[in-house]
């Protein structure tokens, strides 16, 4: 019975012994971490980290810490010195945000003119094209004004068709001379660009011999790519236009060529836009 009494009293002794021993170490710890927390989150630190990463330029590093500041050491008096910080940075962004505002306002009205300009040019050479209604087919033909494209010329040209609420483009192209070139492929080609104007040779191009002299022509439906080449294809000085087959002929659009081609472009934008 002394011995069982005995060992009880070692058991417990020991127990109160390691309960002694490991809250003297959870005290330690805690004193560690407080310690450890200080020397990353004081007052003297973040201000350090505050006034590096301002000289970094990293703006928002500074705010982060300064939410930090604010929250660990409000009463510091370090803190008032990472507030002149951080004020100072909101008011260069608010500045910043302003400069940027009005820059945009500035662009977006320079845009609006520019694109009111744009329509008032386009509406103009809308006005300019020369207007001519077939009563039978209830076609209205839309024609550039500087020159009339006759097959017996050596000339390239555009013309719009609309009828009720559809609108579409053509491509003339003629060659004329004392000899036949007999062309079976024609070319657009400007600044190093070149386009190929697809047609049949047996349904869609047409000759003529009389006068003593004879011509070779086109007149095709203008697709969407050929649209898109025109559109800077009579932008260029050097719009050109080719017939290759026997022989090969090559020739340069004059002005009124390429402003022709440009007119019935912009002629018929207007008329689509309309529509929307």
């Amino acid at each position: 019975m002394k011995r069982t009494t005995l060992l009880l009293i070692i058991i417990i002794l020991v127990s109160c012994s390691n309960k002694q021993e490991e809250t003297k170490l959870k005290n330690r710890i805690t004193e560690l971490e407080m310690q450890l927390d200080e020397c990353l989150n004081g007052a003297e630190k973040i201000h350090s980290k505050v006034k590096l990463a301002f000289q970094e330029n990293n703006l928002t590093a500074c705010k982060d810490y300064y939410f930090k500041m604010k929250k660990l050491h409000p009463n510091s008096e370090l803190f008032n010195e990472v507030k002149k910080i951080y004020e100072r940075i909101i008011n260069e962004e608010k500045k910043k945000a302003e400069k940027e505002r009005l820059l945009k306002e500035k662009q977006d009205r320079e845009k609006k003119l520019l694109e009111k300009r744009e329509k008032e040019k386009k509406l103009k050479a809308l006005k300019k094209l020369r207007k001519k209604l077939d009563d039978v087919s209830g076609i209205t033909w839309y024609k550039q004004p500087y020159f009339t494209h006759y097959t017996n010329r050596y000339l390239t040209s555009i013309y719009m068709g609309e009828r009720n609420d559809s609108r579409w483009l053509r491509l003339q192209m003629s060659y004329a001379a004392d000899d036949w070139i007999f062309f079976e492929r024609a070319y657009l080609s400007y600044d190093g660009n070149t386009k190929e104007i697809l047609f049949n040779k047996y349904d869609e191009k047409e000759t003529d011999n009389d006068s003593g002299g004879i011509s070779e022509w086109i007149d095709v439906t203008v697709t969407e790519d050929v649209k898109s080449f025109l559109e800077k294809f009579a932008k260029s000085k050097k719009a050109k236009m080719r017939f290759t087959g026997k022989y090969t002929k090559t020739r340069t659009l004059t002005y009124n060529e390429r402003r022709g081609i440009l007119d019935i472009l912009n002629g018929y934008e207007i008329l689509e836009n309309m529509e929307k």
